[in-house]
């Protein structure tokens, strides 16, 4: 029998302002959510992972909307992949995090840990996880930054 083909689109927030320690998104941020509604409407994307911080909801928001998709609330890079591998095995899903989660998802899935500096937020990651194999492969999206 043959794995199931999981895909796992993983990406940063968008642009935030700096105006407090949980930070909304800037116009820039607000313009690469509406982006990744481009990116990823066709996707059959299942399931939407953010954190609790606002910037990750307010990045998924109108492709969850679009999708009709209630985003999962989920803290630890660990459960992320827990929940991901156990309830949308065969699916596709997108992880909204950060500098630091991001690239302890993909390690957790088996790959290298990459590094998204503090400036960047046009990196997408699309993992695909067959059995106990992974690969990734870092695209851009957007405006560079």
């Amino acid at each position: 029998m043959t794995p199931e083909r999981t895909t796992v689109i993983l990406i940063r927030h968008g642009e935030r302002l700096a105006t407090s320690s949980n930070p909304p998104l800037s116009a820039a941020g607000q313009e690469r959510a509406r982006l990744l509604l481009h990116v990823l409407s066709q996707a059959n994307v299942s399931a939407i992972y953010t954190s609790d911080a606002l910037r990750t909801k307010q990045t998924a928001e109108p492709l969850a909307t679009k999708l009709g998709l209630s985003p999962l609330e989920v803290l630890m890079p660990q459960d992320i992949k827990h929940d991901i591998l156990t309830n949308h095995a065969g699916k596709t899903v997108l992880v909204v995090g950060h500098t630091n989660t991001v690239p302890e998802v993909i390690e957790l899935l088996g790959d290298s840990k990459p590094e998204i500096e503090d400036h960047e937020f046009d990196n997408m990651f699309l993992a695909t996880v067959l059995g106990d194999g992974v690969r990734v492969t870092r695209l851009k999206y957007g405006k560079q930054s």
